[in-house]
């Protein structure tokens, strides 16, 4: 005789174990996807850092090769104020017969030598004429700016690590960093290639109480400063999730 019930009961068994096995594939989906996403956030960082590394000891190594070229740092012919030409004529005497570049951009206007981009704060900003700009051979940009007193001079670069690509963002591809000269107060600092905010502590970097912190509420500036610190790593604290703004 067919006992009706066993077969309804083997029914029931087989929807439920479906069911269980499609929330299972869903779970699996869920957990496969924050995985990948993750993997992805983690190489994207090691490749930040790698290239943010080459370009820094290509910079490094220019300025040496320089110094080797003109003589000590003090002695250079350094611009006495902020401006295009000063800029300019530091690029041109010390640091361009030192690298390979693939277009000097000077203070031109052409659209391949237009630099906008997006601080970490999500504020644009563009690089105005006092920055000499430049290609190197492998797509990185770079731009410096010279400044000066009475008690200092310095020139301060930016840094993108893979050009105009995306995305164009302070602490994801953009990073800043500062050359001096003199300083008078500092001259342990004299000759050296540091990141913007070297001098700050940790803690002091991730804080909202500079405007150049690396925190998502402020422009990032410091942000090299940051991984160098951490010993050429991103690690916790450091706003990798809020510097996801592209510049078209």
């Amino acid at each position: 005789m067919i006992n009706l019930s066993k077969i309804k009961f083997n029914r029931f068994k087989k929807g439920s174990t479906l069911s269980e096995l499609l929330i299972t594939l869903a779970l699996i989906g869920v957990v496969f996807t924050i995985a990948t996403g993750v993997m992805i956030a983690d190489y994207n960082k090691n490749q930040t850092v790698v290239r943010l590394k080459k370009h820094y000891s290509t910079l490094s190594q220019a300025l040496v090769r320089a110094a080797a070229h003109n003589g000590p740092y003090q002695a250079w012919d350094f611009p006495d104020n902020l401006s295009e030409r000063g800029s300019y004529y530091f690029f041109e005497r010390y640091l361009k017969p030192h690298l390979v570049l693939a277009r000097d951009c000077k203070n031109s206007t052409e659209a391949v030598c237009n630099y906008t981009f997006k601080e970490l704060d999500a504020t644009e900003k563009a690089l105005n004429s006092t920055w000499s700009r430049f290609f190197l051979n492998d797509g990185a940009f770079m731009a410096v700016q010279t400044f000066s007193t009475d008690k200092y001079k310095v020139a301060y670069f930016y840094v993108d690590s893979n050009g105009k690509k995306r995305l164009n963002v302070v602490a994801r591809d953009i990073f800043m960093f500062e050359f001096w000269i003199e300083n008078d107060e500092h001259p342990e600092y004299i000759g050296k290639l540091l990141p913007f905010g070297h001098e700050f502590s940790r803690d002091e970097l991730i804080s909202p109480s500079n405007q150049n912190n690396c925190n998502n509420t402020k422009n990032g500036n410091y942000c090299a400063a940051l991984i160098m610190k951490d010993n050429w790593q991103i690690k916790r604290g450091y706003p990798w999730a809020q510097a996801r703004y592209v510049v078209q």
